[in-house]
């Protein structure tokens, strides 16, 4: 088994396995919930290529490992086997998969949903009626249309 040991300036030595390197870039591209295929295509290598990084008979090149970072993968991990500290908790890296690969009209109506971007449909400047249901006892009614609501919402449950 190919051994890859490296001396960095504080003294310690790390060392890598390279079947562990193959194993953990596949478990990587899986959290990130990419298909052989889109994985792929995302790094810029063929099928074939991207499956000799995972049977261990390649290592991936730099090159190859960038555009994984920038899909979401921790790099770190890959080549280590320890979580970086700096990378985002699953479900946020999750979130952030999911929007990245969301049409852009999806995106953009996220970020108006969180306030991020201001909504820039025409009629959204329309004037809106305000809503103040109040509901006592048991509900169940259910009530179809349209209503648009300005300024904070608060929800309590």
């Amino acid at each position: 088994m190919d051994q890859l040991s490296t001396t960095p300036a504080a003294s310690s030595t790390v060392k890598c396995d390279m079947l562990d390197i193959s194993t953990r870039f596949k478990e990587e591209r899986k959290r990130l919930g990419l298909s052989q295929k889109d994985a792929a295509k995302a790094l810029g290598v063929s099928i074939s290529s991207l499956g000799t990084y995972e049977r261990n008979q390649v290592t991936p090149l730099v090159w190859v490992l960038l555009p994984l970072y920038q899909l979401g993968a921790d790099i770190q991990y890959i080549v280590t086997g320890e979580r970086s500290s700096a990378r985002l908790p699953d479900t946020e890296q999750q979130l952030i998969s999911a929007f990245r690969s969301a049409p852009q009209p999806v995106q953009a109506g996220i970020l108006a949903m969180l306030q991020v971007v201001p909504v820039t449909d025409a009629s959204a400047s329309d004037k809106s009626q305000d809503v103040n249901p109040k509901f006592m006892g048991k509900v169940g009614q259910v009530v179809e249309g349209d209503v648009k609501i300005k300024g904070k919402q608060t929800f309590k449950f």
